[in-house]
């Protein structure tokens, strides 16, 4: 009997082995994960993750539904933002917990989900690529752990991109369930709920494999193609909560303008390709986006896919496996290929940015490959795939010493990485050899793989994010902060800073609201204005409000100088820099320490306020009355004639009643939400009730009505 026929009978708990990667985890449950090196100083889970979901606990503590947040520039929606997660139901669960365990616990809970579904997938494939015949248990547990043990998505979590970790894996289920022709909308739903962005390229993947499987199944293509359709239309009715706040977002926000360049950051550069071989333990290549560099996979992965590359004969399922791997390196490679240049101008793709985001792709069908070579050295090849496998060994490790020695002669040193691979890479020719030449038993020598293979990807992966105690994390800007509820005294206020004094996750934990702020999405509205109140010049599209020309916030706008008027027009009360701006009119310094100077803002506005209208005098002697105050809801009670002004940006859904009736939101300064007071005194009040949730929220209902009605997913 053979490995792969043995290896069908098998129970749940034979898949311990998903359970090790976990404890590269374990250590840091309770901290935040920061990329690898010493000297990487921020977090996309601490900076923007954590103060949305620090905000959705507390909102749902206090019995509110949170559809707007006030943490970050002035406010926005929160729902419409995927960031906030509030549209991924499974992401729900870390908020049952205390922050960022919450968080990490979720995240493990991924990746055994990714690990199993990979498994599953592999053994799944039996029969389907031209009767070709699925890895046995032993071979597809040695590929799920190989996808489990991705560097990517280590060097990802390292750099806090908490809902890639969530999306990417989801994709081998994904890819499962076009293989069973069922769950499909509700699995690709997820993943889009998880993470639009990577949502393009886990449908890609999704589609590609679809078509090939159904033409391998004897399927005629109007066929395929009809019910791919009609499940990507269904899983967009199930997204609809998530993609028409989003679209409507996207399309007020910075991110419609972006141009070619900003599609094709971080294209892969062409020296990163030695990557595959050599993992770039320091980063002295360029540490900037160095998570998204990352193109390892292990040697103890490589070598075995690449075997089963040329035994594609003999292992069909390696033809699509192959293509994926191929097709995903190259579409990485983005502005350094010129033949991508034009995907730039395409509909909705000039909203999506980092092509090496493809890696994953390329990660994963790596595994499904060394899957299958894993499968034929465990039956053992035939004689003339032995010799075709020595040579390709023999090719493989040449061209690692090769390289290794190249650079020892062109520069005098040899660094770790190059020395890891060389030593790896020799073992492996040597053990994969012995395995050739029937030297060691099939079990004897896939211990022996494994074994090579989790002390490889383990330590490389180890590499790649440290863990931060939350408590320093949270105290980062902490004596700021705590000067700022001394000096304040209570009141509502916001705090702007040009230099990032005050980090968003120490802001979100004193409840402290920022004018400034790091997102991908931003209002061209309060772009447009903020341009002009922090004086600080914009050179196309920036995650940072106000932009880092050179990604040094201690220093960047060290040259240019607020408006305070204007700040003070968003409530702010409070300037916070690393640098001086003394002189500035408007401006009084109130508080030091170390290169950490606190301004306060002499004339800063209310919540509220009336204005005259011009011709018009305003009855502004008596103030703003505020009898109720959350984000999404606000009632004033006002004397006109007059403009009644609010301190808070005005976006579609806000609307407005004056006693009792509907009126009209007007922008004031192009930016604030107001309201025309007639004369005498009025109760207005502003809710925000978006009516591209209430259609998306429609729109998933019919889709949830349709699976059941058509027992089809």
């Amino acid at each position: 009997m053979s490995e792969t026929a043995a290896g069908r009978d098998w129970k749940a708990w034979q898949l311990w082995p998903l359970l090790l990667p976990l404890l590269l985890l374990l250590p840091g449950v309770t901290g935040f994960p920061y990329p690898g090196r010493d000297d990487a100083l921020y977090s996309d889970l601490a900076i923007s993750h954590y103060p949305y979901a620090l905000q959705l606990q507390r909102a749902l503590l206090a019995g509110r539904v949170p559809l707007w947040s006030e943490s970050i520039l002035s406010g926005a929606p929160l729902l419409a933002n995927p960031l906030s997660g509030m549209t991924y139901p499974p992401g729900w669960a870390a908020l049952l917990l205390p922050l960022p365990l919450g968080f990490n616990l979720a995240l493990m809970a991924h990746l055994l989900l990714g690990g199993v579904g990979m498994y599953c997938l592999l053994r799944a494939e039996d029969g389907l690529f031209w009767r070709s015949s699925a890895p046995g248990h032993p071979a597809a547990l040695f590929g799920a752990l190989a996808f489990e043990l991705l560097p990517k998505w280590f060097a990802h979590y390292g750099a806090g991109h908490l809902t890639l970790a969530y999306a990417v894996p989801w994709t081998p289920w994904l890819v499962l369930a076009a293989r069973r022709r069922r769950g499909e909308a509700l699995v690709l739903a997820l993943v889009w709920l998880a993470d639009l962005r990577w949502g393009f390229y886990a449908t890609l993947l999704w589609a590609a494999y679809a078509l090939a499987a159904g033409r391998a199944q004897g399927l005629r293509l109007p066929a395929v193609a009809g019910r791919m359709a009609g499940r990507l239309a269904l899983a967009v009715l199930l997204s609809a909560p998530l993609l028409l706040p989003l679209a409507e977002f996207v399309n007020l926000s910075s991110r419609a303008q972006m141009q070619a360049q900003d599609f094709f950051e971080y294209s892969l550069p062409p020296v990163r390709v030695l990557g595959l071989f050599f993992h770039d333990f320091t980063g002295y290549m360029d540490f900037t986006g160095y998570h998204e560099y990352v193109v390892y996979a292990g040697l103890a992965v490589l070598f075995p896919a690449l075997l089963a590359l040329i035994w594609m004969r003999a292992l069909p399922a390696a033809r699509f496996w192959g293509a994926a791997a191929g097709l995903a390196l190259a579409y990485a490679f983005g502005s350094n290929l010129p033949l991508w240049a034009p995907l730039a101008r395409l509909p909705l793709m000039d909203l999506l940015r980092v092509p090496a985001r493809a890696l994953f792709i390329t990660g994963l069908a790596l595994a499904a490959l060394a899957a299958y070579g894993v499968q034929q050295l465990l039956d053992g090849p035939t004689p003339a795939q032995g010799r075709t496998a020595r040579l390709t060994l023999t090719a493989l490790a040449g061209l690692i010493l090769a390289l290794t020695a190249g650079v020892w002669a062109a520069t005098g040193e040899l660094p770790v990485n190059f020395i890891w691979g060389a030593c790896f890479g020799l073992l492996l020719a040597v053990w994969i050899g012995l395995r050739l030449g029937g030297r060691l038993a099939p079990r004897t020598w896939l211990a022996g793989l494994l074994v090579i293979g989790l002390v490889e990807l383990g330590v490389v992966d180890a590499t790649l994010f440290r863990s931060r105690p939350a408590q320093a994390v949270l105290a980062e800007g902490g004596e700021l902060a705590a000067a700022l509820g001394d000096l304040a005294a209570g009141g509502d206020f916001r705090v702007y800073s040009p230099s990032y004094s005050l980090p968003q996750q120490t802001a979100a934990y004193h409840e402290l609201q920022l004018a400034d702020g790091i997102d991908p999405l931003q209002l061209r509205s309060y772009i447009a204005f903020m341009d002009r109140a922090s004086g600080v010049p914009r050179s196309g599209y920036s995650v940072t409000l106000p932009p880092l020309a050179n990604g040094d916030p201690a220093s960047d706008n060290a040259a240019y100088r607020p408006d305070p008027a204007l700040l003070g027009l968003l409530r702010v009360r409070f300037v916070a820099a690393e640098f001086d701006l003394d002189g500035t009119p408007g401006l009084e310094r109130v508080w030091q320490t170390g290169q950490t100077r606190l301004y306060a803002v002499q004339a800063p506005r209310e919540q509220a306020w009336v204005e005259a209208e011009p011709g018009v005098s305003a009855n502004n002697q008596a103030p703003v009355e505020i009898t109720a105050w959350t984000p999404e809801a606000m009632q004033v009670r006002a004397s006109g004639p007059g403009r009644l002004v609010f301190s808070e940006v005005l976006y579609p859904g806000w609307r407005a009643w004056l006693d009792g009736k509907p009126v009209q939101l007007d922008a004031y300064e192009g930016l604030l939400r107001s309201v025309i007071l007639p004369p005498g005194e009025h109760d207005v009040r502003l809710v925000f009730r978006p009516l591209s949730l209430y259609l998306g929220l429609a729109l998933f209902l019919v889709g949830v009505g349709l699976m059941i009605w058509r027992k089809t997913w």
